[in-house]
């Protein structure tokens, strides 16, 4: 007998395409894995960049992750100081971050209170009006006239949903 009978070209080309796509699949999950990963450490870093807040949360989270990771930790001094000095700063920034979102907030409610035409309301709900747009010290007065225009502020929007029931309904 000869070999070329028991080695078939046919067989002997299947069994090098099946060895080959057992070899290159592992592979290739591998990648797809990792390629996967990726993609989602992006997203997650992606909107971390959007609310800082979240962020923050996120990095002591993987804090508490790398101190339940290790068993002895005395061994572990320099990657200690160096998570807690990067949680320092991320505070550091998220405060300022908050500080800045405040001074911004102070300016556009000027901004938006000088919109609005000094005789709208009567005297007093305009001064106390100022008064908590420049983020002054309230009296108990103040307070007293900021519910009071609160309560006016929602009966008004309730009158205005319905105006706006009423206007689609004759549009139509």
């Amino acid at each position: 007998m000869s070999l070329n009978k028991w080695l078939d070209e046919d067989n002997s080309k299947n069994n090098k395409a099946k060895s080959k796509t057992k070899i290159i699949s592992p592979f290739k999950e591998q990648k797809l894995k990792k390629i996967k990963e990726s993609i989602k450490k992006s997203q997650k870093q992606e909107s971390e960049l959007k609310d800082p807040i979240n962020a923050f949360i996120s990095y002591v989270l993987e804090f508490k992750e790398f101190l339940n990771s290790r068993t002895y930790l005395r061994g572990d001094l320099d990657n200690l100081i160096t998570w807690i000095t990067n949680l320092n700063y991320k505070y550091k920034e998220l405060i300022n971050s908050n500080e800045n979102l405040d001074t911004n907030d102070k300016e556009s409610n000027i901004e938006l209170l000088k919109e609005i035409p000094p005789t709208f309301f009567d005297e007093k709900l305009t001064l106390t009006l100022k008064k908590y747009a420049y983020i002054d010290k309230l009296n108990n007065s103040d307070r007293y006239y900021l519910r009071k225009l609160k309560s006016l502020v929602k009966d008004q929007l309730k009158r205005a949903r319905i105006y706006q029931i009423v206007d689609k309904i004759l549009n139509q």
